[in-house]
Protein backbone atom coordinates (compact mmCIF):
# COMPACT_ATOMS: atom_id res chain seq x y z
CA UNK A 1 0.00 0.00 0.00
CA UNK A 2 1.40 3.33 -1.23
CA UNK A 3 0.54 5.77 1.84
CA UNK A 4 0.39 9.57 0.78
CA UNK A 5 2.93 11.63 2.78
CA UNK A 6 2.70 14.79 3.23
CA UNK A 7 5.59 15.55 1.38
CA UNK A 8 4.06 14.08 -1.57
CA UNK A 9 0.89 15.77 -1.17
CA UNK A 10 2.37 19.30 -1.37
CA UNK A 11 4.36 18.49 -4.63
CA UNK A 12 1.06 17.11 -6.26
CA UNK A 13 -0.56 20.45 -5.02
CA UNK A 14 2.16 22.87 -5.89
CA UNK A 15 1.88 20.86 -9.63
CA UNK A 16 -1.91 21.12 -9.87
CA UNK A 17 -2.06 24.86 -8.78
CA UNK A 18 0.87 25.76 -11.16
CA UNK A 19 -0.95 24.20 -13.99
CA UNK A 20 -4.25 25.64 -13.31
CA UNK A 21 -2.53 28.87 -12.72
CA UNK A 22 -0.62 28.54 -16.35
CA UNK A 23 -4.11 27.65 -17.84
CA UNK A 24 -5.72 30.58 -16.82
CA UNK A 25 -3.02 32.68 -17.56
CA UNK A 26 -2.33 31.07 -21.23
CA UNK A 27 -6.16 31.70 -21.43
CA UNK A 28 -6.23 35.28 -20.91
CA UNK A 29 -3.86 35.87 -23.97
CA UNK A 30 -4.81 37.34 -27.53
CA UNK A 31 -3.49 36.26 -30.67
CA UNK A 32 -0.76 39.06 -30.49
CA UNK A 33 0.20 38.25 -27.20
CA UNK A 34 0.83 35.21 -27.96
CA UNK A 35 3.14 36.46 -30.97
CA UNK A 36 5.10 38.56 -28.28
CA UNK A 37 8.85 37.87 -28.19
CA UNK A 38 9.99 37.12 -24.65
CA UNK A 39 13.48 37.01 -24.89
CA UNK A 40 15.80 38.54 -27.49
CA UNK A 41 18.46 36.29 -27.00
CA UNK A 42 18.89 32.16 -27.12
CA UNK A 43 15.80 30.50 -28.93
CA UNK A 44 13.83 33.96 -29.19
CA UNK A 45 10.72 32.16 -27.77
CA UNK A 46 7.55 33.82 -28.44
CA UNK A 47 4.96 33.40 -25.15
CA UNK A 48 3.09 30.49 -27.33
CA UNK A 49 6.17 28.82 -27.89
CA UNK A 50 7.16 29.15 -24.44
CA UNK A 51 4.11 26.86 -23.42
CA UNK A 52 5.76 24.24 -25.88
CA UNK A 53 8.84 24.71 -23.67
CA UNK A 54 6.84 23.65 -21.01
CA UNK A 55 5.46 20.51 -22.64
CA UNK A 56 9.12 19.13 -23.93
CA UNK A 57 11.07 20.36 -21.32
CA UNK A 58 8.43 18.38 -18.63
CA UNK A 59 8.13 15.38 -21.07
CA UNK A 60 12.21 15.15 -20.25
CA UNK A 61 11.51 15.36 -16.54
CA UNK A 62 9.66 12.45 -16.70
CA UNK A 63 12.45 10.50 -18.63
CA UNK A 64 14.77 11.38 -15.81
CA UNK A 65 12.48 10.78 -12.98
CA UNK A 66 11.89 7.36 -14.28
CA UNK A 67 15.95 6.97 -14.40
CA UNK A 68 16.70 8.60 -10.75
CA UNK A 69 13.78 6.05 -9.83
CA UNK A 70 14.90 2.87 -11.29
CA UNK A 71 18.19 3.29 -9.70
CA UNK A 72 19.78 5.48 -12.66
CA UNK A 73 22.21 8.31 -12.62
CA UNK A 74 19.63 10.61 -14.01
CA UNK A 75 20.92 12.85 -17.13
CA UNK A 76 23.29 12.28 -18.80
CA UNK A 77 26.83 14.09 -18.74
CA UNK A 78 26.85 15.26 -22.18
CA UNK A 79 22.99 16.29 -22.56
CA UNK A 80 22.69 19.57 -24.18
CA UNK A 81 20.48 21.78 -22.17
CA UNK A 82 20.90 24.39 -24.69
CA UNK A 83 20.35 22.75 -27.55
CA UNK A 84 17.34 21.07 -26.62
CA UNK A 85 15.59 24.45 -25.56
CA UNK A 86 16.44 25.37 -28.85
CA UNK A 87 15.06 22.60 -30.78
CA UNK A 88 12.23 20.90 -28.95
CA UNK A 89 9.97 23.64 -28.95
CA UNK A 90 9.71 24.26 -32.17
CA UNK A 91 8.28 21.08 -32.94
CA UNK A 92 4.98 21.79 -31.54
CA UNK A 93 5.00 25.31 -33.26
CA UNK A 94 1.98 24.04 -36.03
CA UNK A 95 -0.48 23.30 -33.11
CA UNK A 96 -3.11 26.08 -31.67
CA UNK A 97 -2.84 27.21 -28.08
CA UNK A 98 -5.81 24.83 -27.23
CA UNK A 99 -4.23 22.09 -28.39
CA UNK A 100 -1.09 23.18 -26.51
CA UNK A 101 -3.13 23.66 -23.40
CA UNK A 102 -4.43 20.08 -23.58
CA UNK A 103 -0.89 18.61 -23.96
CA UNK A 104 0.41 21.12 -21.13
CA UNK A 105 -2.47 19.49 -18.76
CA UNK A 106 -2.20 16.03 -19.75
CA UNK A 107 2.16 16.04 -19.28
CA UNK A 108 1.69 17.45 -15.75
CA UNK A 109 -0.63 15.21 -15.38
CA UNK A 110 1.76 12.49 -15.85
CA UNK A 111 3.86 14.56 -13.77
CA UNK A 112 1.85 14.53 -10.82
CA UNK A 113 0.77 10.59 -11.59
CA UNK A 114 4.59 9.70 -10.95
CA UNK A 115 5.11 11.34 -7.70
CA UNK A 116 1.56 10.24 -6.69
CA UNK A 117 3.38 6.92 -7.28
CA UNK A 118 6.84 7.18 -5.56
CA UNK A 119 7.28 6.33 -1.77
CA UNK A 120 8.77 8.88 0.39
CA UNK A 121 12.00 7.57 0.66
CA UNK A 122 11.94 7.77 -3.69
CA UNK A 123 12.34 11.51 -3.01
CA UNK A 124 15.60 11.01 -1.42
CA UNK A 125 16.72 9.32 -4.33
CA UNK A 126 19.83 11.40 -5.88
CA UNK A 127 20.61 11.71 -9.19
CA UNK A 128 22.08 14.12 -12.09
CA UNK A 129 19.53 16.82 -13.38
CA UNK A 130 21.24 18.72 -16.98
CA UNK A 131 19.98 22.11 -15.36
CA UNK A 132 20.88 21.78 -11.46
CA UNK A 133 23.55 19.10 -11.36
CA UNK A 134 24.09 16.37 -8.53
CA UNK A 135 20.71 16.23 -6.07
CA UNK A 136 17.41 14.86 -4.82
CA UNK A 137 14.79 13.40 -6.62
CA UNK A 138 12.47 15.86 -4.55
CA UNK A 139 14.41 18.83 -6.01
CA UNK A 140 14.08 18.38 -9.34
CA UNK A 141 10.03 17.78 -8.63
CA UNK A 142 9.83 21.30 -7.74
CA UNK A 143 11.68 22.72 -10.52
CA UNK A 144 8.94 20.89 -12.61
CA UNK A 145 6.63 24.15 -11.29
CA UNK A 146 9.30 26.75 -10.43
CA UNK A 147 10.53 26.82 -13.79
CA UNK A 148 7.10 27.39 -14.93
CA UNK A 149 6.38 30.09 -12.43
CA UNK A 150 9.82 32.28 -13.63
CA UNK A 151 8.77 31.98 -17.43
CA UNK A 152 5.41 33.24 -16.69
CA UNK A 153 6.67 36.26 -14.16
CA UNK A 154 8.17 37.30 -17.94
CA UNK A 155 5.45 36.51 -19.88
CA UNK A 156 3.31 38.74 -17.48
CA UNK A 157 6.03 41.42 -18.15
CA UNK A 158 6.01 41.34 -21.69
CA UNK A 159 2.54 40.86 -21.89
CA UNK A 160 1.89 44.13 -19.46
CA UNK A 161 4.45 46.28 -21.46
CA UNK A 162 3.19 45.56 -24.52
CA UNK A 163 -0.21 46.83 -23.23
CA UNK A 164 0.99 49.94 -22.03
CA UNK A 165 3.23 50.84 -25.07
Amino acid sequence: MNIMTERRAQLMTALENNLQKTIALFKTFSAADLGLCVYQDGAKWTVKQLLAHFITIERSMHWLFKNILSGGPGSPEDFDVDRYNETQPKKLDGLSIDELVTQFRAVRDTTITIVKEMSEEDLDREGRHAFHGHGKLERFIHWAYEHVDIHLNDIRSIVNAAKTT
